[in-house]
């Protein structure tokens, strides 16, 4: 007979207060003492559920019909209420299937070859002006915003809508920022900032820009391969239904997701890098074994395995999805446990990767963990999550990540505060506070470091 989770020590309202304010703290500790998870209790809403176990966490992924997606609400809802990442059901399958063909086959060797000469654009004008400070965070945002609008939506939006993108997304991570509200009754009242809601108005804006640009470049007879031309091809088509709203919600849902994670998870490793020169070292003798003075190319991947490896640890560490959120849909069973219906499950990246039930000396970087070893084989490894509604742009990153740490270290050194990932703000994704400082200075001497 199912079971109820067990609650943690201390009270409902103190565990409530302590996952509002002091997250990774709070969770890391439920993360330790209870093998499965938890059941906290809420005021004025259903049971915070934390889930610790692995194999629960990919069972609950695999039953979208019994835990579905936490809909856009309040401040989520005025940038985009219906996106691929909120969607359930037919709408769901409706837009994957419209929307898959832009993110594989083809179009990943697009996105690798367009992040590769787009990084070496960066690469060089680093180059030529280092030694120089940077945010390392906004460099990295303006570079992946302007692949992503590139290959998904037909349009680089050039370096200056970049960096206005870069401000919005810094404003709305300050207003999606955990706190007291991510625990207090849902009927309570959210602030909203105006500095937040010019921001979403931005979002939204851009996205609809971008839309009418691409209509009138669409032809009737083209097969379009990026997203944002399936999308209208199917709406002029006479078997969907798909209102402007839906579509203009797609883009401003992939305006964030086709970049966000991407940039915040090469920030890290770009860091987690700096602080181990042994392994800089070894990705800049691959690069510069692999890459000529051409910018990488898709072709070139195969040959960065120990640059792959780094990213892959890099994203166990610093998952920029730290969490991927669930709601109970009905009382369910899950495992030998009842989940309440209504219930908040919440299952931590960031807790997960660093369980030594699960990863040998969880704290190190060690790129070598993943040599000779798939990383879906350990099912403690999930950044990009899993099941039906896992990460459709999954290949992106990984190929995209890869070719732009190879091109960047093949001729630059990092230089990251020690101190730098300290101030880390709990959102919906994990984010610098004020940025991540960065000094890069040219290496000394290109070539293969001496062993």
């Amino acid at each position: 007979m199912a079971q109820s989770l067990p609650a943690p020590p201390d009270a409902g309202l103190v565990n409530a207060l302590r996952f509002g304010t002091q997250t990774f703290r709070f969770i890391e500790g439920i993360q330790a003492r209870f093998e499965d998870g938890t059941a906290v209790s809420l005021p004025g809403r259903p049971p915070l559920v934390i889930l610790t176990n692995p194999t629960l966490v990919h069972e609950a992924l695999a039953r979208p019909e019994n835990f579905r997606r936490v809909p856009a609400q309040r401040s989520a809802a005025l940038i985009a209420e219906n996106g691929l990442v909120q969607s359930e059901g037919d709408l769901w399958r409706q837009q994957r299937s419209i929307m898959n063909p832009a993110f594989a086959g083809q179009q990943v060797r697009a996105y690798a070859d367009t992040t590769g000469r787009t990084a070496a654009a960066l690469a060089h004008r680093w180059e030529t002006e280092a030694p120089i400070p940077v945010n390392l965070h906004r460099e990295l945002t303006a570079m992946t915003i302007r692949v992503a609008t590139e290959i998904l939506l037909d349009e680089d939006i050039g370096e200056a809508r970049a960096e206005e993108f870069y401000e919005w997304m810094r404003i709305a991570g300050e207003q999606f920022e955990f706190g007291l509200d991510a625990v207090t009754p849902r009927w309570l009242p959210e602030r909203i900032s105006p500095e937040f809601r010019r921001a979403a108005d931005g979002i939204r804006g851009l996205a609809e820009d971008l839309i009418d640009r691409r209509r009138e470049t669409l032809s009737r007879d083209d097969d379009p391969a990026d997203m944002l031309g399936r999308l209208l091809q199917a709406q002029a088509g006479p078997e969907i239904e798909m209102p402007d709203d839906q579509i203009r919600d797609e883009v401003a849902t992939f305006l964030i997701a086709g970049h966000e994670t991407t940039a915040l998870s090469l920030t890290y490793t770009l860091s987690l890098l700096s602080w181990h020169p042994e392994a800089s070292d070894r990705v800049r003798a691959e690069a510069v074994e692999t890459l000529g003075e051409e910018p990488p190319t898709y072709a070139d991947l195969e040959k960065l395995a120990f640059t792959r490896q780094t990213y892959l640890e890099g994203l166990r560490l610093y998952p920029p999805a730290w969490a991927v959120f669930r709601q109970a849909n009905g009382d369910v069973e899950l495992g030998d446990y009842r989940i309440e219906d209504g219930s908040a499950v919440v299952m931590p990246q960031w807790s997960i990767h660093r369980d030594p039930r699960y990863f040998e000396a969880p704290e190190t970087f060690d790129p070598d963990r993943w040599a000779d070893r798939e990383a879906q084989a350990n099912t403690a490894y999930f950044p990009f999550a899993s099941g039906p509604h896992a990460c459709i742009g999954r290949q992106f990153a990984l190929s995209g990540a890869t070719l732009t740490l190879a091109r960047l270290l093949r001729a630059l050194e990092f230089d990251v505060p020690g101190d730098a990932l300290d101030d880390l703000r709990v959102t919906p994704t994990l984010r610098p506070g004020d940025g991540v400082p960065a000094t890069i200075r040219p290496v000394a001497t290109v070539g293969v470091p001496s062993s």
